[in-house]
């Protein structure tokens, strides 16, 4: 029979050993990272329609919608405030549910092409009866408190129009939820920053499909040498100079989201020009190395150009010394 002590020795041998399997398993990606919008992706957030009964849920998801496109990769977005000043001047409505006629007038007014809004239609509260620790010893509470759990779930629905045809590419029911806990003696501030907080996490997951959707990624790095490990490469000696005499650019290259049969070229260029390109084909999840050979090489400044289905991706500048 295993005693306490031997049973928690063979634990942390599991654990150790299934951390060890766990990393021998991953590939770190490259340092460098290449979000881009093959097509133009020009973004204007309109007003979100409020049908719940909590006064301005519509005006903060929309906030925090802009937010997080703003602050995303491959995105650009258009002014909150320059958007709302044209429409007044043009008498357009655009909350909630837009038509056709009108998202197009909006997106030739402004200049985009996508179109986000939506329907905040419920935002729900609760209060549960809890406690607080308010005095441990170790890792056990030997003193709690009673208090209160406030928490919020706010359920919207989402829209992404084609500015062009004014038709829906994507509608999606989405939640967002946010709690907080109180001791029962302590002033509570009121739901609004926990609407706020759950409009966030709906706001996150907006950012996430529009670059899932529109966007390609892929990560990248210039390293004096590479190995392979299992469907992957591994850089080593990650570096932006390079000796003409003894060195080889080994550019390691993670196709992390990508279309099937993606063109992908990429362009070696030498201080006075001179373009040497590979052309290649790739798929989601594929990785790729590629490797220039230095000797007899110029020395000065030179770059690796990668371009994805025609769009640059990354433009990465290396110096080679004689």
């Amino acid at each position: 029979m295993f005693d306490d002590t031997t049973g928690v020795l063979f634990a942390v041998i599991l654990g150790v050993v299934l951390l060890v399997g766990l990393v021998a398993l991953i590939i770190p990606e490259p340092g460098e990272r290449a979000v881009i919008a093959v097509d133009r992706l020009d973004i204007a957030v309109l007003s979100f329609a409020n049908g719940s009964s909590w006064e301005g849920a519509g005006t903060t998801l929309r906030a925090r919608t802009e937010t997080r496109l703003v602050n995303a990769l491959g995105l650009s977005v258009y002014s909150r405030a320059q958007l709302d000043e044209l429409l007044g001047e043009h008498a357009l409505s655009a909350a909630g549910l837009v038509d056709e006629v009108t998202a197009v007038r909006i997106g030739s007014l402004i200049g985009v092409n996508k179109l986000v809004t939506g329907t905040v239609y419920s935002v729900q509260t609760t209060v549960e009866e809890t406690t607080i620790c308010e005095e441990w010893s170790g890792s056990e509470c030997i003193t709690s408190v009673p208090a209160a759990r406030y928490g919020v779930r706010l359920l919207a629905q989402v829209e992404v129009l084609n500015a062009h045809t004014g038709q829906i590419e994507h509608a999606v029911d989405l939640s967002g939820s946010a709690s907080d806990v109180f001791r029962q003696d302590a002033f509570f501030p009121g739901f609004d920053p926990l609407v706020a907080e759950a409009a966030d996490e709906i706001a996150e997951r907006v950012a996430s499909m529009l670059t899932s959707t529109y966007t390609r990624e892929l990560r990248y790095g210039l390293y004096r040498g590479a190995r392979t490990k299992r469907d992957g490469f591994i850089g080593e000696g990650e570096t932006r100079r390079f000796r003409a005499s003894e060195d080889t650019v080994h550019l390691v290259v993670h196709f992390t989201r990508v279309r099937s049969n993606d063109g992908f070229r990429l362009q070696w260029q030498d201080p006075d020009g001179t373009v040497e390109a590979v052309e290649d084909i790739v798929d989601p999840g594929d990785w790729r190395l590629y490797r220039l050979e230095l000797a007899g090489r110029s020395s000065g400044r030179h770059v690796a150009i990668g371009l994805l289905a025609g769009t640059e991706a990354f433009r990465a500048e290396f110096i080679v010394e004689p």
